[in-house]
């Protein structure tokens, strides 16, 4: 039995369809790290419409000699109980690389010595090691106030891996849900002491990736003109599946589905090709028969949290502000700021804040009319079809 998983599987092959164009545009900015220039790239896109996959498709097929690192920063809030800061960021990404480099083990016994005197230099009495993690059975110490020694030693790091190894050519570094680190104390600082280290390194490139407005304070604070990197990140958006794409999708990957016309047009026009909600609608559908325009609709209406579930968790996390913002969008059809300052209820510096918050996740944008709408239609329907059958929007 073919299955359509929601999350991603262990075995990314099996499970992969198409992107051809996207590996190919994305590999070729990899490979020049092999010569000494580093690539330095904004991947952006829908929520649910597989960058992470993607990306960890790319990096799990790169050759010996590029050495990979995937840091997951919302992993990080989760277990720091929502919160972010530099140091554990720099943690992170230096327990990342320890992973990467221990899956050789002679290449790691190599490095074992020099990355455990380096670590044995920052156990200074200005740390705290009750809640430290571990490299090298050496507790790495929660920092006090040495930041700079620990962001100087994490950052050189991955170029001195690449020099002391004649077999490694390149060192490439992936930060999902980028996005967050606008939540830091001072991000801004952040972005710059990145940028400042990529200036000097030539064989250490780095990936941005985040479910962001293309219009958000967060990419304007990372590449636009006065951003970190100053419109240097090269960025690529990963697009939906188009329709034909997701006909050859589902006929490769579905356990037989079949459609209609006019159902497959209704399937794709819930989905928008994107292929999270692709799969999580795929598998409500009866595989039995062949689905029509009320076969979907009525999958959708009576499983809608299945098929929307990401939004019960990120709704969940909202503050109510966020909430009501959301609504009045969705009830106007989107709106433009000064209706949103005259008639949303709350004080202009709180709409500004509000606006920069769902921006950075990428639950709205900025439209060619000039109105701020909602990112994601599944959303809205999962918003409209609560209301229709209780009442009353999420809590």
């Amino acid at each position: 039995m073919k299955v359509m998983p929601v999350s991603i599987p262990k075995d990314i092959d099996a499970y992969f369809f198409n992107r051809v164009k996207d590996i190919n545009m994305i590999n070729t900015q990899i490979s020049t790290v092999r010569l000494d220039i580093p690539p330095q790239l904004l991947i952006t896109g829908y929520r649910g419409v597989g960058k992470t996959f993607l990306l960890k498709k790319i990096l799990n097929d790169q050759s010996s000699d590029i050495l990979t690192a995937f840091i997951d920063l919302s992993e990080i809030v989760g277990r720091r109980k929502g919160k972010l800061t530099e140091e554990w960021v720099l943690k992170e990404i230096l327990n990342t690389i320890n992973e990467t480099i221990s899956k050789d083990q002679k290449f790691y016994k190599k490095f074992a010595n020099i990355i455990k005197s380096n670590i044995q230099k920052l156990q200074l009495k200005d740390y705290d090691f009750s809640d430290a993690s571990h490299i090298l059975d050496i507790p790495i110490p929660v920092i006090e106030d040495n930041y700079d020694r620990l962001s100087k030693f994490v950052m050189e790091l991955p170029q001195k891996i690449v020099d002391e190894n004649d077999n490694i050519n390149g060192f490439i570094i992936v930060i999902d849900e980028f996005q967050l680190l606008k939540n830091v104390e001072k991000p801004d600082a952040f972005f710059w002491l990145i940028r400042s280290y990529m200036q000097k390194q030539f064989n250490v490139g780095y990936i941005f990736t985040g479910s962001v407005s293309r219009t958000s304070d967060v990419i304007t604070m990372i590449n636009g003109q006065e951003g970190a990197f100053g419109g240097r990140l090269i960025q690529i958006n990963i697009d939906p599946f188009t329709f034909d794409e997701t006909k050859r999708y589902i006929e490769e990957k579905s356990n037989n589905l079949k459609f209609t016309d006019e159902g497959f047009e209704r399937f794709y026009a819930c989905t928008r090709g994107i292929p999270l909600y692709i799969n999580s609608l795929s598998t409500i559908l009866p595989n039995n028969m062949v689905c029509d325009e009320e076969i979907i609709g009525q999958a959708l209406q009576f499983n809608i949290d299945q098929v929307a579930m990401m939004w019960i968790y990120i709704w969940g996390r909202m503050a109510q502000g966020e909430k009501d913002f959301i609504i009045y969008l969705l009830e106007n059809n989107g709106a433009s700021r000064q209706k949103l300052d005259n008639e949303l209820g709350y004080a202009k510096s709180s709409i500004s804040r509000f606006i920069d918050s769902l921006s950075n996740q990428g639950i709205i944008e900025f439209s060619k009319d000039k109105n701020f709408v909602l990112a994601d239609k599944m959303l809205a329907t999962w918003l409209k079809i609560k209301y229709e059958t209780n009442g009353f929007y999420p809590l």
